[in-house]
């Protein structure tokens, strides 16, 4: 949804024109901005992020423990031990799994904001305020920063991302999935942007044209 800011009103409009004066925005003072909700526990990303992190750190252990034994146990049962060593390993990393489930259950839904303007790029999340909430995300939960939303329900910011335009080396878009991705290096670590069908031309749009279609 584009929306502009009106500097002699003071205020945010729909649209490109503000509804109080009547005045035309200029370029430098609209904005792309929608909102999307995720779900942790139901993001398939996430625990896709989850499992190869828990995947990686058990290989590596298990690896470490296996070659630690073979050299320095000298008893003839190295197979025994060797076994021992795996479930327990395979028991931590079940633990572990367990653990993320967890927090991902705590957490709850989020809510994130997306902003596209002259500069770049902008994400803010948002998650309702509350300390569990705040610590399955291993936060500090500071509740003096919570903001009422006009259901009146409480909302604390969990984290902020920027990029901008002049650091965006590569673009990538995919309308099937909704999402445009932005790299600062290619490749590696993107920006997404995340949207529904009704905003994706319009932001395609705007990041082709400030973005330089990269």
């Amino acid at each position: 949804m584009i929306v502009s800011y009106c500097k002699k009103c003071k205020i945010d409009s729909e649209g490109t024109t503000c509804s109080r004066c009547g005045k035309h925005a200029s370029s430098s003072q609209t904005r792309d901005v929608w909102r999307t909700v995720r779900v942790p526990g139901a993001d398939t990303g996430a625990w896709r992020s989850a499992i190869t992190v828990i995947g990686i750190v058990a290989l590596l252990l298990l690896t470490g423990l296996l070659v630690l034994e073979r050299l320095t146990n000298t008893d003839r049962n190295l197979a025994a031990a060797s076994g021992i060593i795996i479930s327990s390993v395979a028991v931590c990393a079940v633990i572990a799994i367990l653990v993320v489930a967890l927090a991902f259950a705590l957490q709850g839904r989020e809510e994130i904001r997306f902003t596209l303007d002259m500069e770049g790029a902008h994400t803010q999340t948002w998650h309702r305020a509350g300390y569990l909430r705040s610590w399955a995300r291993l936060q500090h939960a500071d509740m003096k920063s919570a903001v009422r939303s006009r259901d009146g329900t409480y909302y604390v910011k969990c984290e902020e991302r920027h990029i901008l335009w002049r650091d965006v080396n590569q673009t990538r878009y995919s309308p099937a999935s909704g999402t445009i991705r932005l790299y600062h290096t290619p490749h590696l670590a993107p920006f997404v942007l995340r949207l529904p069908p009704e905003e994706y031309a319009m932001a395609e749009a705007l990041v082709k044209k400030h973005s330089k279609n990269r």
